[in-house]
């Protein structure tokens, strides 16, 4: 534990692709922070880098440098294993972009290693630290729903040509497609915002939309521990336009409806007043990413300060994570 909480924490990032330029600007919000170093092996993403920084071609080179006490890795779901691991082994504190890894095999091992450390390990899960998720966790388990009867939960992000990066579109580098990308942030924040850990049940899933060969929309069925059906729908049309997400939780004292981005209304039963809140109107969309992002990193760092594991940890995730597998398993590849 360190002696006091003003000092810095000397991050490093490692992948400056969108998420890692997200990173950087969420530190610089952050006053426990400093972005020390970056690491990014293509030299038209290394060029924006700003020139304070240190900058490494190769991230080995990068988790060498006894200044970087905390690293960030921001990179395709194939290469977290072998970097998230090598991190543990140089003695950084670790956060990972979700998922934990391209398989299953790989997150486990990341998982068995961050319960042999004493290192703080964290998996970024921005939907946590979004405004409305956060209040309707209070609602929920304050009991202001009364009882739950049924949640639903949708996030269709349409996807226009050139749309996400390529690698995502390839089953060998991603792991898999919109139920493992955004899958596994729905699944998260449903249990987090129930308070109860899920169980899946059944699936099908589409590959209709001609997004490499990963697919491109999938629905869940499962339930909550106290036997609560759950519905899931994720779907990465081949359009463009907004995103239409909502997380509906249904209570014998009124239904809550979440918005991650754009905010939360409450509506009771029997006629009582309607409840709700938004984002300021003059943030952007990707400000409003950016909250996530910031409160994701707010908290690594605190707990890097503190002393304390933080939230949500390497096994959390990983219990996630096997769900989106027997997804898999359950539905095939679509080849």
């Amino acid at each position: 534990m360190r002696e006091t909480a003003d000092q810095l924490i000397n991050l490093g990032i490692i992948g400056l692709g969108y998420t890692g330029r997200q990173h950087l600007e969420a530190a610089a919000a952050i006053p426990q922070v400093r972005v020390a170093a970056v690491a990014e092996s293509q030299p038209t993403a290394l060029a924006s880098a700003p020139a304070a920084l240190a900058v490494y071609p190769d991230w080995r080179d990068l988790l060498a440098d006894a200044d970087v006490e905390a690293i960030s890795v921001c990179l395709p779901h194939f290469l977290h294993a072998e970097v998230a691991l090598a991190a543990l082994q140089a003695g950084k504190h670790l956060l990972i972009e979700k998922p934990l890894a391209s398989t299953l095999v790989e997150a486990q091992r990341i998982a068995e290693a961050a319960a042999a450390t004493d290192r703080v390990v964290m998996v970024e899960m921005t939907h946590r630290f979004y405004p409305p998720v956060w209040k309707g966790r209070e609602l929920v388990l304050t009991g202001c729903l009364g009882s739950i009867y049924a949640v639903e939960e949708k996030i269709v992000q349409p996807v226009p040509p050139e749309g996400l990066p390529a690698w995502m579109m390839q089953r060998e580098l991603a792991g898999g497609g919109v139920a493992l990308t955004n899958g596994i942030h729905m699944l998260d924040r449903i249990g987090w915002v129930c308070g109860q850990e899920l169980t899946y049940h059944h699936g099908a899933a589409g590959w209709t939309q001609q997004q490499g060969d990963v697919e491109d929309t999938a629905m869940m069925q499962l339930s909550l521990a106290d036997g609560t059906p759950v519905s899931l729908l994720a779907a990465w049309p081949r359009t463009d336009g907004p995103v239409d997400d909502e997380l509906t939780v249904y209570g014998t004292e009124g239904t809550l409806r979440i918005w991650a981005w754009r905010g939360w209304r409450f509506e009771p039963m029997l006629g009582a007043p309607e409840e709700e809140s938004s984002y300021p109107s003059d943030a952007d969309p990707p400000a409003r990413v950016r909250v996530g992002m910031t409160g994701a990193l707010r908290e690594f760092a605190s707990a890097v300060v503190e002393g304390r594991p933080a939230r949500p940890s390497a096994g959390e995730i990983l219990e996630i994570q096997a769900i989106v597998d027997r997804f898999y398993r359950q539905v095939g590849t679509g080849s």
